[in-house]
């Protein structure tokens, strides 16, 4: 190759590297105490004598740039980008009144989306419909999916590709640069309604992205379907362009609301994710800190300060065996950081999109083989990292620092433990948790016209009514009154099924008349595994179809399986039911498995043991056959030795401060933490006795093998239409196995 062509290509390459290297530099970050400045003070020259402009001038120089995403949600105005395509852009279109539909899981939303379906509203033009989802279940870009383990990659590549300033080859083809192919998709769904599935194969038919089509049609749809993640997460909402201004708020399955809203904002972040962050940061930081402008240098910095903060009290408490509760400011005086703004840092991380950046850098990392040449000063350095981070580490560290940026927030506290390590040994976990569930809520209540929640099994609810519209002690004018507890009604249905349906029966005691109760401490006693074994092989033989037996947990279902299968009890009942059995760590094909042998020809059912709040607890429906029985062993309390319960229950009970420890609470649990104790337990009680009762004409058995499901205290916080029936009262096991054998032999196809 000639001296001159060889030139050209050595230029053409590092144009390129300098055009990709321009792409990881985070843009020009100025607080808002320095704009305030800057605007008392005029424009000034930056470190590199460089002038630094007015926010309205820095705005609209980044919009020319063009390096701004095309559906980016951060930007409201995108029409200005150059390359939209049309010259004219379409109005934005009129938000109407809504009803805005949440639930748990997608399989959920679906069958919500289907029943819509089946009514006079499905026909066209008579209600408009949209079901959002995340990237996971919406993106049909191949590229962008392929190797993402985690909504988080898939995000950060949606964002790399839809960059303006990006080559056109590495653009999403399915993101039209004109407003034309959006607006038809749009119609499309406006005109029939489709659930999750159907919005990806019609994105796919019509070369449109699902995900943005769908938040396009948000503002013009009447109903508007959605995951709870969502709903109840504000900076969710802002970001898809959801307004619950005016509109009314459905959430299903309520019984699971509380949970979720604590989940949704608490966080979890381990050493390692510490050490492979500041890891990334110093590597991005030595090679791109001439290039930053603004404050980036001073911020970044400090995060490094934070990060190395975090590191070395995690290092030096990877020994620490016991499990410390403690409020954040507390945390960051343990580990030295209290010294470091951790609210600016917060705010730094969200406004100028570091994390972004560094998910950018991570994949270069990863192209180059995990190594990055860093020129300095004087000398060049050869830096090696054990393997990028991922995008999902990046999110636990911004997720985490949004929390420590609210130190003084209601019931917050900071849990340090030690966890098994996935190598070898154990290291250090910094989980914050989030106790009162009513900010979260309160906001939604408070821009809402009305909220419903709506379940099948909220019994309980009194807990629920408490911790959502907490009671103020003291007068509190400005509260709005959708926010007093006293404005809350409850309603409450009886069953669709006829109570001739169902038969539910506690049984004390076993075959040979050893008392059932498996607390704690009865739980390592063979004789009474034993006679749990032999009273559900009775029952399998009086039973037709699936019965579908739930334990406390996966260890007891293991002890009790081990047991009876050295008693041959498990042999006893597979003769007359094959036995199948849910693990921890996957049910899928236990279910198909369980579902086929009870559909087969000749089938005599079969027997599914499972466990309360594990995958088929909830959310699978048992009709007909699949759930003839459902068998409840045991009665499924959490554990205490969890010290988030355990602050969950201090908090509720309001004796716990920030330095509470796991056994003040248990010996100081008051009647509202006991009460909030019981509560949690039979909520997941009743989602799994009512998994066998699906539609008007269902039949099943309910039977509870512990005689504690007939003290006052459980047996009030099961659903109406148990409560109604048998089980108030304990029975031995013959007079039970009698009772349910009788109930099966009765003609449940004359329609009562």
């Amino acid at each position: 190759m000639a001296p001159t062509d060889m030139s050209k290509k050595r230029k053409t390459e590092e144009d390129g590297n300098d055009s990709d290297d321009e792409m990881m530099v985070v843009e020009a970050y100025y607080s808002g105490d320095e704009e305030d400045t800057q605007q008392k003070s005029g424009s000034k020259l930056d470190d590199d004598g460089e002038v630094q402009y007015s926010t309205a001038v820095r705005k609209l120089l980044e919009r020319r740039a063009g390096n701004r995403p095309l559906y980016d949600s951060s930007d409201d105005d995108n029409s200005d980008n150059d390359n939209s395509g049309d010259s004219a852009v379409p109005p934005k279109e009129p938000s109407v009144t809504k009803i805005i539909y949440a639930s748990r899981t997608h399989s959920q939303l679906q069958q919500f989306i289907n029943e819509i379906k089946r009514t006079q509203f499905a026909s066209k033009d008579k209600v408009k419909c949209v079901t959002l989802g995340s990237r996971m279940q919406l993106c049909v870009n191949d590229r962008a999916r392929q190797g993402a383990q985690s909504v988080h990659a898939i995000n950060e590549r949606c964002l790399e590709m839809q960059t303006a300033g990006s080559k056109k080859s590495a653009r999403c083809g399915y993101l039209p640069l004109q407003h034309t192919p959006m607006l038809d998709f749009k119609d499309a769904t406006g005109s029939t309604i489709m659930d999750i599935e159907e919005l990806a194969m019609e994105g796919r038919r019509r070369c449109t992205c699902p995900y943005y089509g769908a938040r396009a049609s948000i503002n013009g749809a009447q109903v508007v379907a959605l995951p709870y993640n969502t709903l109840l997460s504000r900076s969710a909402r802002q970001a898809m362009g959801i307004s619950l201004t005016g509109n009314v708020v459905i959430i299903d399955e309520a019984h699971n609301l509380v949970d979720t809203i604590l989940a949704i904002h608490s966080i979890a972040l381990d050493w390692r994710t510490v050490r492979a962050l500041l890891e990334m940061v110093q590597m991005y930081f030595t090679k791109y800190w001439r290039r930053l402008k603004g404050s980036n240098v001073t911020y970044i910095r400090q995060t490094i300060a934070l990060l190395k903060a975090l590191n070395k009290f995690m290092q030096s408490t990877t020994t620490d065996s016991n499990t410390r509760v403690v409020s954040v400011n507390e945390f960051l005086t343990l580990a030295h950081a209290d010294h470091i703004n951790v609210y600016k840092i917060d705010r730094y991380l969200r406004e100028s999109k570091l994390g972004r950046k560094l998910n950018m850098f991570s994949d270069r990392l990863g192209q180059n083989g995990s190594a990055v040449t860093t020129k300095r000063p004087t000398t060049a350095v050869r830096e090696t990292v054990a393997g990028p981070a991922p995008a999902t580490a990046v999110a636990a560290f911004e997720a985490f620092m949004e929390c420590l940026g609210k130190p003084d927030r209601t019931g917050s506290r900071l849990v340090i433990r030690t966890i098994p390590s996935k190598g070898s040994g154990t290291e250090v976990e910094l989980k914050y948790l989030q106790l009162d569930p009513s900010e979260a809520f309160g906001e939604i209540c408070a821009e809402a016209r009305a909220v419903v929640l709506a379940g099948g099994t909220m019994k309980p609810a009194n807990d629920v009514v408490e911790q959502l519209l907490p009671r103020r002690d003291e007068p509190q004018p400005t509260l709005d009154s959708k926010l007093d507890p006293a404005n809350a009604r409850l309603f409450a249905w009886s069953h669709v099924v006829d109570r001739s349906h169902i038969c539910s029966v506690v049984v004390g005691s076993g075959p040979t008349g050893t008392p059932l109760r498996f607390a704690h401490g009865d739980q390592g006693d063979a004789t009474k595994l034993r006679e749990a074994g032999l009273a559900l092989a009775a029952l399998c033989q009086v039973i037709p179809g699936g019965v579908v037996a739930f334990f406390p947990s996966y260890a007891l279902l293991d002890r009790m399986y081990r047991n009876w299968t050295a008693a041959g009890i498990v042999d006893r009942i597979a003769k007359r039911k094959p036995v199948f059995v849910e693990s921890s760590t996957s049910s899928g094909d236990v279910l198909e498995l369980y579902s086929a042998r009870i559909k087969a020809a000749e089938s005599t059912g079969a027997l599914l043991l499972s466990v309360v709040g594990g995958r088929l607890s909830e959310g699978i429906n048992f009709s007909d056959d699949l759930g003839r029985a459902v068998v409840m062993v045991g009665v499924p309390f959490p554990s205490l030795a969890s010290p988030e319960l355990a602050e969950r229950l201090a908090y509720y009970e309001g004796i716990g401060g920030a330095q509470s420890t796991t056994s003040g609470v248990i010996g100081s649990m008051g009647p509202r933490a006991k009460e909030l104790y019981e509560s949690l337990c039979m909520r997941a009680v009743n989602q799994s006795i009512g998994r066998a009762i699906r539609h008007r004409k269902d039949y099943a058995a309910i039977v509870f093998l512990d005689a504690r499901y007939a003290e006052q205290r459980i047996s009030r916080k099961l659903p109406n239409w148990i409560a109604g029936s048998s089980a108030s009262n304990v029975s031995a096991f013959g007079p039970a196995l009698a009772q349910v054998s009788l109930f099966f032999k009765q003609d449940f196809d004359i329609v009562t």
